[in-house]
C-alpha cells in the first residue's frame, strides 16, 4: 500500500560539488563525508518502503552533522506526513534555522519548510514546479513536485509530473508505485494494472510492489487475487500485508458463501 515513494526519493548527494551544477543537478549541501554516505543509505531505504531504516539513518546522519539541512528537510516531511506534529515542528524548526550556507534550490526548500510551519496544509506546488525551471534534467526536482502535488490532491498534475520522471530516471520503480496510485485515484484501473505490474517487474524481491497490486486488486474487487498478491509480500517480508491477506480473504470466502 505505501503510496509515497514519490516525495522522499533520493536526493542527489554532493559535497558542494561544482560538477553538479553543470549538470543541472541540486546541490545537497553538508560538510561531513559520513553524513552524505548515511543519507544516500537513507534514500535507498526510503525507495525500498524500508521507513524504520530511513528514519534511523537520516537521524544518523544529522549526528554527524547537526546543521544537515536536507536531512532535516526530509525528516520534517517525513513526520508531517506521519503527523507526529511534535517531531514535525522540531525538525521543521532546525531546517528553518539551518545556519549553513545552501544551494539555491536547498533555499527554496526552506521557505516550503516555512510555509508548513505557519500552515500545515499549505500548497507548495509553484516551490516544486520553481526547482524544475531551476533544474530542468534533475528527477528530484520532479519528486519534489510529484510530493507537493500529492499532498495536495493533484492527481492530474501529479500523473503528468511522473510521466515526464520516467523519462529521465535510470530508478523507475517507484515511481510506477505511485503512478499506479494515481491512476487509480484518477479511475483508470486499466492503466494502474500496468504500472504496477511494470513495479513488480522492477522489484520482484521487495515485498511492497506486491502489496501495492493487492491494493489494486482490493480496488476491483477481485479480492482471491488480492490476498494472493498481499501473501506473496508477506512471503518476502513476513511484517508485511497479513492483516490485509486477512481482511481480503474473509471478504472473498463471504461472497464464495453466497452464491
Amino acid at each position: 500500500m505505501k503510496k509515497f515513494t514519490i516525495p522522499f526519493l533520493i536526493i542527489i548527494i554532493v559535497l558542494l560539488c561544482n560538477q553538479c551544477a553543470k549538470e543541472n543537478k541540486m546541490i545537497v549541501t553538508t560538510n561531513s563525508e559520513t553524513a552524505i554516505t548515511l543519507y544516500d543509505k537513507a534514500g535507498t531505504a526510503w525507495d525500498d518502503y524500508n521507513f524504520s531504516q530511513f528514519e534511523k539513518l537520516a537521524l544518523e546522519a544529522l549526528k554527524e552533522d547537526p546543521d544537515f539541512f536536507m536531512a532535516n528537510y526530509q525528516l520534517t516531511m517525513y513526520y508531517h506526513y506521519f503527523k507526529n506534529e511534535d517531531k514535525f515542528k522540531e525538525y521543521g524548526e532546525t531546517a528553518v534555522n539551518c545556519k549553513a550556507k545552501l544551494s539555491k534550490g536547498e533555499l527554496l526548500l526552506k521557505d516550503a519548510v516555512s510555509k508548513l510551519l505557519e500552515d500545515s496544509n499549505a500548497d507548495l506546488t509553484d516551490i516544486g514546479k520553481q526547482l524544475i525551471v531551476m533544474y530542468p534534467s534533475d528527477v528530484d526536482a520532479y519528486s519534489l513536485l510529484s510530493w507537493y502535488q500529492y499532498t495536495n490532491k493533484d492527481a492530474e498534475g501529479n500523473l503528468g509530473t511522473l510521466k515526464s520522471m520516467l523519462e529521465i530516471t535510470d530508478k523507475p520503480a517507484p515511481v510506477y508505485n505511485v503512478l499506479g496510485y494515481t491512476y487509480m485515484t484518477l479511475e483508470n484501473n486499466e492503466e494502474a494494472k500496468i504500472a504496477f505490474d511494470k513495479y513488480i517487474e522492477y522489484e520482484p524481491n521487495l515485498p511492497n510492489p506486491y502489496d501495492s497490486k493487492g491494493d489494486y486488486f482490493m480496488k476491483i474487487e477481485d479480492y482471491s487475487n488480492a490476498y494472493k498478491m498481499y501473501m506473496k509480500a508477506n512471503e518476502i517480508d513476513s511484517l508485511w500485508s497479513f492483516n490485509k491477506a486477512m481482511k481480503a480473504k474473509a471478504i472473498a470466502d463471504s461472497l464464495e458463501n453466497m452464491q
